[in-house]
């Protein structure tokens, strides 16, 4: 965790919460910046407990055992308890993320207000891929932690990660708590905390004040969860227009194989930062599928004497024309966008994502329809849609998006 001193821009005192009588106050919020008008999601959940039962709690709950004597018999021998492990226990790896910070007000233990970057960072699923992040904050004067929990999947377009969840993460994390030998009280508090799918209302975990005698067992590192997604095959599907089924089946095998060779990676190479294997796939992504679009739709007799079968018949069958060429196009990477969407739990989009997506798929069918023609409006069209291709390319990347 860095701290900094108040040089920076602080918020306004009525805005800030005391999570503990007493203690410091807190700015409810997480900022790109050290500067509240930076302002990002809104802190949802405070445990109370010192910093390292806190930690414990979250990433290994099942290795915690605890000590309770009977105050009428001080020498007596305790009786000690263990958590039980159950199967839908969330296990939290250490994670990669941003750096956001929070601002502390440490005033009541004679401080001073400080920014400082989270403590340290979990989550569960899977950074190129639909994860819960948890971005955690421990005051130095104070034993209690802020968190921030979302759910997030990682945008090959946008190139970052898009937030599509905060009250269910929180309530996820909150019933993880819930009946636990080592938590004395779970509550919620009203602090009108706005932003973003927020309510503002914070959860309260209060560790229960028993003694921590120990961990058992190893804490299992690196697990990695099983990515499912429907299986699809257009060729056999029909007859006709086989050329047409290739192209929505190419499209849409391009984008989800980048989809999961950055699973793939990720997991196998746990030591490098996702981010080095970004840099390898996008171009393949925004290259490819732009790259495929005109190979299969452009009537290429090189490419058809080098597929032709016997008999003189080509497996990529005749030319498409260009309105099935635009459809072919359109409906075979929107599949592959809802494939994915729904592979990562994804049920609802902001309307300007829908909108981003929407644009691209029509301009790579645009793309389609005129190389599907030789004549001057296929050149019309081609150029439209390779101008609207670059165009949505480029807004995510500049912040339109």
């Amino acid at each position: 965790m860095t701290d900094d001193s108040t040089s920076y821009e602080t918020p306004a005192s009525d805005r800030l919460i005391q999570p503990e009588e007493g203690g410091s106050y807190l700015w409810p919020y997480t900022s790109r910046n050290r500067s509240p008008s930076d302002r990002t999601l809104a802190i949802n959940l405070v445990i109370h407990g010192s910093d390292e039962r806190v930690q414990q709690a979250l990433v290994d709950e099942t290795g915690l055992e605890w000590k309770e004597t009977d105050p009428e018999e001080e020498e007596a021998e305790g009786e000690t308890y263990e958590v039980d492990a159950e199967d839908e226990t969330i296990e939290w790896d250490d994670a990669h993320g941003s750096t956001r910070y929070v601002y502390f007000d440490t005033s009541p233990h004679g401080g001073e207000g400080i920014w400082v970057t989270e403590s340290y960072q979990l989550h569960t699923g899977s950074y190129l891929g639909s994860r819960h992040h948890i971005r955690a904050y421990t005051p130095t004067t104070d034993d209690w932690t802020a968190i921030q929990i979302h759910q997030e999947y990682w945008d090959w377009f946008r190139l970052r990660h898009t937030v599509t969840d905060i009250r269910d993460s929180q309530s996820m994390l909150e019933a993880e708590f819930l009946d636990q030998p080592y938590v004395e009280e779970v509550r919620r508090e009203y602090h009108g905390t706005a932003g973003p799918r927020h309510d503002g209302w914070l959860s309260v975990i209060e560790l229960a004040t028993v003694g921590l005698l120990g961990v058992l067992g190893v804490l299992e590192k690196e697990r990695l969860r099983t990515i499912r997604r429907e299986a699809y095959d257009l060729l056999e599907w029909a007859h006709a227009n086989v050329r047409g089924f290739v192209l929505a089946g190419a499209l849409a095998g391009l984008f989800l194989d980048v989809r999961t060779a950055g699973l793939v990676l990720e997991a196998t190479l746990p030591w490098i930062n996702p981010k080095a294997f970004v840099a390898v796939l996008y171009p393949v992504l925004i290259l490819g599928l732009p790259i495929v679009t005109i190979v299969l739709t452009q009537p290429l007799e090189a490419a058809s004497r080098f597929l032709r079968l016997h008999h003189g018949a080509s497996w990529l069958g005749r030319p498409l024309k260009p309105q099935p060429a635009l459809v072919f196009t359109i409906v075979g990477l929107g599949t592959a966008f809802v494939v994915d969407f729904a592979s990562l739990g994804i049920s609802a989009l902001p309307l300007e994502l829908f909108l981003h997506r929407l644009g691209l798929l029509f301009a790579l069918g645009l793309l389609a329809a005129g190389a599907a023609r030789t004549d001057a409006r296929g050149s019309v069209l081609f150029l439209a849609g390779l101008s609207g291709w670059a165009v949505g390319l480029a807004m995510p990347l500049l912040g339109y998006v």
